[in-house]
């Protein structure tokens, strides 16, 4: 009977190791986060001396919300001037400019934030029990200047794909899946 006691438990040890481990929401929740770097910043590029880029600020508002001046009437004394010119309230949307920005009067603009949201289901592959993807959801949060990216969705419908191997889970590419 003693000897059963101590053989009792290693075989369920040795059982539950030689299962193969789930992959848990919660993990696979941590690792999308990490990997996609969620929240990350949508930004825009206006480009300010296009006519049809100050159009389509004057044409969603901006102005008037005070975000944007918008020159109408160019004349030559003001040909080194850009059409758009932002405002001291939109600075905290204005993006870092590379010189090569400076030079082509090129502003990148926040104009929302992606954020992971949550997830919907994890899914095993039938053909191998290795591979699980799974969907979830992310939400578009958009500000003032999001107006200038229309027909973005409130939230969007992704996957990632994810194999197990003796490191534990990892996330991979949908292409490194045919390989």
């Amino acid at each position: 009977m003693k000897t059963l006691l101590k053989i009792v438990p290693v075989l369920l040890l040795l059982f539950i190791s030689c299962q193969k481990k789930e992959l848990d929401p919660k993990t696979a929740e941590n690792m999308i986060i990490n990997k996609y770097k969620y929240p990350s910043v949508i930004d825009f590029e206006v480009f300010r001396n296009d006519p049809a880029h100050a159009k389509r600020m004057l044409d969603a508002g901006l102005e008037e919300k005070g975000l944007v001046q918008i020159r109408k009437v160019r004349e030559f004394k003001d040909r080194d001037k850009p059409l758009v010119e932002f405002t001291d309230l939109s600075k905290p949307f204005l993006l870092e400019r590379t010189s090569e920005d400076k030079e082509y009067k090129i502003q990148k603009l926040k104009i929302g934030t992606k954020r992971f949201s949550k997830i919907i289901k994890v899914t095993a592959e039938t053909s191998n029990k290795k591979i699980v993807y799974v969907e979830y959801i992310v939400k578009y949060e958009m500000n003032d200047f999001g107006v200038l990216w229309p027909g973005l969705p409130a939230e969007k419908k992704e996957k990632a794909y994810f194999i197990y191997s003796e490191d534990g889970w990892q996330i991979i590419d949908k292409s490194d899946l045919y390989l």
